[in-house]
């Protein structure tokens, strides 16, 4: 039998928007927000045809977002991939939500919305009903100003580094040194790792503090006294409430957190230490060099 063969996925065929598409200005997005907008729409099939343009749309779009990040995250030093990943935050964002907003409105002002298969939309069609809930123009800067101000969490951690060895390491690289068998070396790198990230401390504190006000005025602006409640609607938590979380926390506190005290027990003692220290979390207990 001949082992199975990994099909590669190719980019599925556009059919609304142009496979050359590049997005490099709002001029380029705005045109088909336009067409979704003022369509007409005479029957059910127009309808869904509509909601598969506005689904293609949606995703290359966020294809497009997706990849600027992740390249930002994976070179955090570049400059070109930051302000790659800002443009899109801040020439491209802001523009679209406000037309969501009203594409969202059609959709649920259309006579035919009722003739689709309602089993079939119906976990799209509540989450279309949800932003139509929450959104809030006022919110639009205030939600551009977060995602750039998150991003600033990423430059800044992946800009930390330690000397080891007279070389200058990524805290990801010194991260691999929690599994050396000496004990010293875990020791050494672990405390050079959290003096590096302490240089840091009121930076990243003022950043955080920034973004829960910014966070905090969002939920305020949508009618919920706190960030959490918002963040809740907005995800779509449908299916399970705040409460069922903090029931699942005590369940884990309970249940798992006993195991776990008992897996750190028995590392000690194998490891023959006094204390475990958290330099001793990750070196094999069987002494085999990691």
């Amino acid at each position: 039998m001949h082992p199975k063969q990994i099909e590669i996925p190719t980019k599925p065929i556009r059919h609304f928007l142009p496979q050359s598409l590049t997005i490099d200005s709002w001029r380029n997005v705005e045109s088909f927000f336009i067409d979704l907008k003022e369509r007409t729409i005479s029957s059910a099939k127009d309808l869904e045809h509509w909601l598969f343009n506005r689904s293609e749309l949606e995703a290359v779009l966020g294809e497009d977002m997706a990849w600027r990040y992740i390249k930002m995250t994976c070179d955090t030093a570049n400059p070109e991939l930051i302000d790659s990943f800002n443009f899109f935050v801040n020439e491209i964002e802001p523009f679209i939500a406000p037309y969501v907003n009203e594409l969202n409105i059609k959709l649920f002002d259309s006579p035919y919305l009722k003739e689709l298969d309602q089993d079939k939309y119906r976990i799209y069609l509540r989450g279309i009903k949800k932003s139509l809930e929450l959104y809030r123009e006022e919110n639009i800067p205030l939600l551009t100003k977060i995602s750039t101000e998150a991003q600033k969490y990423a430059v800044i951690s992946g800009a930390m580094t330690i000397e080891w060895n007279g070389e200058e390491i990524t805290l990801q690289k010194a991260a691999s040194s929690m599994k050396d068998t000496d004990r010293n070396v875990r020791e050494a790198v672990y405390t050079k790792t959290q003096e590096r990230r302490k240089s840091d401390k009121n930076t990243l504190n003022d950043l955080f503090s920034e973004l829960i006000q910014l966070r905090h005025q969002v939920a305020l602006n949508a009618g919920f006294t706190n960030y959490r409640d918002y963040k809740f609607s907005e995800l779509g938590r449908f299916d399970y409430t705040v409460q069922d979380c903090y029931n699942f926390h005590q369940s884990i506190a309970k249940e798992v957190l006993p195991l776990a005290e008992a897996s750190d027990l028995e590392r000690k003692n194998i490891l023959k230490l006094d204390t475990l220290k958290p330099w001793d979390t990750d070196v094999d207990v069987e002494g085999k060099a990691g």
